[in-house]
């Protein structure tokens, strides 16, 4: 199979407008499939007249080596990124699972948490193999679905280029680049509470008067609180634009807080990490994992131990140039072009072993 062409298809429903990690990953590997002599790809879009998505496709992909279509037919293999089955083919399939949140955290209104866990369930019953993106994802997943950890990948993500240090800061406004500031990236609403921005607000709060370091978000939604600054939403990588604006306030940032208590991968701290900023996170989930000793680890339900975190990052300049240090050496441990490589061995396998089976 090295030699022989990968003819590949992908669920691409969400890949010009999903912002967050999954979207993000999904478009960095794809990018570098997309030119890669021995894959083919198909990108998948459910209705009559799929072709309409070409266009948003390209730009998210800043490439057009791809076809377009409503079906997996005449592909050798079935990529679903983006948690779960939503495509059906007769080819075998890999589906990448991020999380188990539907089954962690669900949904109090039956009829919404069915719908949230059904792409999962499919995709136990029916997958060839699963690829997850940390040791605790895995280990979740075994719990969760009883899955055998031989049909289970671990693929890291990566580091986009563009994260590095040195940004002249043009996208964050002129009275933010004058002060420190702390930076959160993500969902504030309620619709994500694994996301712990309250604990991380009552931290903020109890830890400075209001000529502290402002808090500013960067995410889907502005939680109009006292002293928090709302950036907007970085929007550039699903564009294709690139992600300039995000990194600009990371590298303005006096450090990034990952207040989250359940995470599989935590993105924007190794992105923050790539940047040079110091990031404060919770020593929870994946977290400890991904950012290895890169981080200073606060509790996930101790809004105090969060606040004294936050004091010593605004006052002690020799703990930011440590982690800052620390931060920059453990982000070139994740990178895109293996993680894609990665992904690209375990499919031509999975064909390889289908192959077997048959003849």
């Amino acid at each position: 199979m090295n030699d022989e062409v990968l003819r590949l298809a992908v669920d691409a429903r969400d890949l010009p407008t999903d912002t967050r990690g999954i979207g993000r990953y999904a478009r960095a590997i794809l990018r570098r499939l997309v030119d890669r002599p021995d894959v083919e790809l198909t990108l998948l879009a459910h209705g009559l007249f799929p072709a309409r998505h070409r266009a948003k496709m390209r730009a998210a992909l800043r490439s057009d080596r791809f076809r377009v279509a409503s079906s997996a037919g005449g592909c050798s293999l079935l990529w679903h990124p983006a948690n779960g089955m939503f495509f059906n083919g007769h080819a075998p399939s890999v589906v990448t699972i991020h999380d188990a949140v539907p089954f962690r955290f669900p949904h109090v209104e039956p009829k919404h948490r069915d719908r949230e866990q059904a792409p999962f369930l499919r995709s136990v019953r029916r997958a060839s193999y699963f690829i997850t993106v940390s040791n605790f994802a895995r280990d979740e997943l075994a719990q969760v679905f009883s899955l055998d950890a031989s049909r289970v990948a671990v693929v890291y993500h990566g580091v986009d280029p563009t994260f590095s240090p040195g940004a002249t800061l043009t996208h964050v406004p002129d009275d933010l680049r004058a002060q420190p500031y702390f930076l959160f990236v993500g969902d504030t609403s309620g619709l994500e509470p694994r996301k712990n921005f309250p604990l991380l607000y009552a931290a903020h709060r109890r830890a400075f008067d209001e000529e502290g370091p402002p808090l500013v978000v960067v995410g889907p939604n502005d939680p109009h609180l006292d002293g928090v600054r709302y950036a907007g939403e970085a929007r550039g990588d699903a564009s294709g634009a690139g992600d300039e604006f995000l990194r600009d306030f990371y590298c303005g940032a006096l450090a990034l807080c990952v207040p989250s208590y359940h995470e599989t991968f935590g993105m924007p701290m190794i992105e923050a990490m790539a940047c040079g900023t110091p990031v404060v996170a919770c020593a929870a989930s994946c977290l400890p994992e991904i950012g290895g000793h890169a981080a200073l680890y606060a509790e996930p339900h101790d809004a105090q131990s969060w606040s004294g975190a936050l004091k010593q990052i605004a006052s002690l300049p020799q703990l930011r140039a440590q982690l800052r240090s620390k931060g920059l050496e453990q982000a070139r441990r994740y990178d895109w072009n293996a993680s894609a490589t990665e992904h690209v061995q375990l499919f031509k396998r999975v064909v390889r072993e289908s192959k077997a089976r048959t003849n």
